[in-house]
């Protein structure tokens, strides 16, 4: 099995923790819409003829997709934005170790 050096190990490091603040942080957005829109809906439709419409097991349903999809989504957009700091990390890495190249200097390993 390939082991992996210390610097890549540390930068995937950091890229899991980005990437699970951003899960962190998708929940308690769905949490948030989940119990604003639960709490809306419910007290909308269990009144007079719908009373029992939103009964416990569709609460739960409803909390749990909402979590779902702010995971979701918040990690896609963590993930665009990871990709995009690795692509700058390695093009400016490119360019120091061709400016090293060029004008003569060994690269520091």
């Amino acid at each position: 099995m390939r082991e992996i050096s210390q610097e890549k190990q540390e930068r995937l490091n950091r890229l899991n923790k980005q990437l699970w603040q951003a899960g962190l942080t998708g929940v308690l957005q769905g949490t948030l819409v989940a119990l604003v829109s639960g709490y809306y809906i419910n007290y909308k439709y269990n009144h007079g003829v719908n009373r029992g419409f939103f009964k416990t097991p569709y609460k739960v349903a409803w909390f749990m997709c909402w979590n779902i999809v702010g995971i979701i989504f918040t990690t896609d957009i963590a993930k665009m934005k990871i990709s995009k700091q690795v692509a700058i990390e390695d093009e400016i890495k490119r360019n120091s170790y061709l400016e090293q190249e060029f004008y003569g200097q060994v690269p520091k390993k």
